[in-house]
C-alpha cells in the first residue's frame, strides 16, 4: 500500500534525544552545583565582631577618624573635580533626535546626564564630544541637539 520514509523520523528521534541527553547533564550539574553551595553553608565560620568592627568592615569609607584601626591601609583623599557642578537630574537622552540607547549609554558615561547639560555645551565641548565619545563628527550641530534639549527642558 502506502510506504512511508522513516528516515527522517529516525532523525528526528535521534536529535531529541541529543537535546534530551543535554538537559540532563545541565540539570545534574546543576544539582551538583547546588550540593557544593549547601556545603560551603554549612561550613561558614562566623566572627564574632563588635558594632564598630562591623560597621568598619562594611564601611570602610565612613568611619570615624579617631575609630581607626592602625593596621588599616591609609585610605587616599578623592580628588576633587577641576568644576564644581551641582547635581543634575537625570533625563531620558533618547528623547533627542540622534540619540539611540547606546549613545546615550556613552554620553552617560562622558557625565552628560541631562538636556541643561546638552542645551549648554559650548563649541569646545561639542567638538571634545564628537572626538571622544561620539566619535561622529557635526553630528550634535546637524540633528540640532542643543534646540531639542532647550525644547524638551521647557515641556
Amino acid at each position: 500500500m502506502y510506504q512511508f520514509d522513516t528516515s527522517l523520523a529516525v532523525y528526528t528521534l535521534k536529535q531529541a534525544e541529543a537535546v534530551l541527553n543535554q538537559s540532563n547533564a545541565m540539570f545534574a550539574k546543576m544539582i551538583d552545583d547546588s550540593l557544593e553551595f549547601n556545603r560551603a553553608m554549612l561550613n561558614l565560620e562566623f566572627v564574632d565582631m563588635t558594632p564598630t568592627d562591623t560597621l568598619a568592615t562594611l564601611f570602610p569609607s565612613a568611619t570615624a577618624s579617631g575609630a581607626k584601626k592602625k593596621s588599616a591601609k591609609p585610605q587616599r583623599a578623592p580628588q576633587a573635580k577641576a568644576i564644581a557642578q551641582a547635581p543634575v537630574r537625570q533625563d531620558d537622552l533618547k528623547m533627542i533626535s540622534g540619540v539611540g540607547p547606546g549613545l546615550e549609554k556613552k554620553l552617560q558615561d562622558a557625565g552628560i546626564v541631562s538636556y541643561a547639560q546638552i542645551a549648554a555645551l559650548t563649541d569646545a565641548e561639542i567638538t571634545e564630544l564628537e572626538t571622544n565619545v561620539i566619535k561622529f563628527a557635526g553630528r550634535i550641530k546637524r540633528d540640532d541637539w542643543i534646540g531639542q534639549a532647550t525644547q524638551l527642558m521647557a515641556q
